[in-house]
């Protein structure tokens, strides 16, 4: 019996955070934490592995190096640079510097695996790892921003955040859309809601929800230095509807184009995951203004396209 095998690459908060949810759900049976730091990658392993005896899990954890993908069948890319201070922009040169080193080991690594990429600015290095590497490349995107939605709705209607149905969709950034138009609570639409009780949900502050959604990344990390237990959660869930080929609608990164002529981005909108990564893109009704910016979000990531990831091919094509 083959073993479901993941090979994080990138040890630090948001690796070892990954790990440790996918041991705990027990999501694989095998987890490899790779890092050019190899003290902390195996620091880490030993770490979650000496937790087996008290959870009762027997996931296997250690750490190892590019030789792991040849059986793996997910990479995580959670490497990270310098954090970044205003945008996630910010983050881009040296994350891509990084790829650069990274992408000829997966090649000769023979992975054929499916690539779920954290790394930010999550988009870009998605798809850069996508024009580079002939496999699935899937990133979290939205997954995160979706849940702080959920979550941040249900706190202002004062219900429990399984009783809320909602997803962002865009840049995985500031550009990102909440789709209110599409909330549902307890399988009603918010907005059915608002009008047979204006009393109970026509007070919530949308505008204050969406702020506090957005603005969530930035506060935890200028609190604490990063981020680290809701994207390991975000990142489990998608990791085991690809390795279970559960069919689970997430909203995650994946390959989009605006118009026919526009070029191929990565941005989110709500997939169906499986085998083999996004087994399809469901393209949500939006009302007229969520379109609009969903629409700008999506013109700002084919202008950074542009400007840093087609420029940069030219340059690698030319040498």
């Amino acid at each position: 019996m083959s073993k479901r095998k993941t090979v994080i690459i990138g040890a630090g908060h948001v690796g070892a955070h990954v790990a440790s949810a996918l041991m705990m759900q027990d999501i694989c049976e095998e987890i490899v934490l790779l890092d050019t730091d190899e003290d902390k990658a195996w620091a880490h392993a030993v770490d979650l592995q000496d937790t087996a005896c008290y959870t009762g899990k027997n996931t296997t954890v250690r750490n190892g190096g590019y030789e792991e993908l040849r059986d793996a069948d997910i990479c995580v890319l959670s490497y990270c640079g310098a954090i970044f201070k205003e945008n996630r922009l910010e983050e881009l040169e040296e994350a891509l510097n990084i790829a650069d080193r990274i992408i000829p080991e997966i090649k000769s690594s023979g992975f054929q695996g499916v690539i779920v990429s954290i790394t930010n600015p999550c988009d870009l290095v998605a798809l850069y790892f996508s024009m580079h590497l002939d496999l699935p490349v899937v990133g979290t995107g939205t997954a995160l921003d979706s849940a702080r939605f959920r979550i941040r709705t249900a706190q202002a209607l004062n219900i429990a955040p399984s009783g809320v149905e909602a997803f962002c969709v865009g840049e995985h950034g500031d550009s990102q859309v909440p789709v209110w138009s599409q909330v549902r609570i307890g399988g009603r639409f918010l907005t059915e809601l608002e009008k047979e009780s204006p009393e109970r949900y026509g007070s919530l502050d949308k505008a204050e929800v969406e702020k506090a959604t957005i603005e969530a990344g930035w506060k935890i990390l200028v609190g604490k230095g990063s981020t680290e237990y809701g994207i390991g959660a975000a990142a489990a869930e998608l990791i085991r509807s690809i390795l279970t080929d559960g069919r689970q609608a997430l909203p995650c990164s994946g390959k989009y184009r605006r118009t026919a002529d526009s070029p191929v981005i990565y941005t989110s909108i709500p997939s169906v995951t499986g085998a083999g990564g996004i087994v399809e893109r469901i393209i949500p009704v939006l009302s007229q203004e969520e379109a609009e910016r969903f629409d700008a979000s999506c013109r700002l990531m084919e202008q950074y396209r542009a400007e840093y990831l087609d420029v940069r091919k030219q340059s690698e094509d030319r040498k």
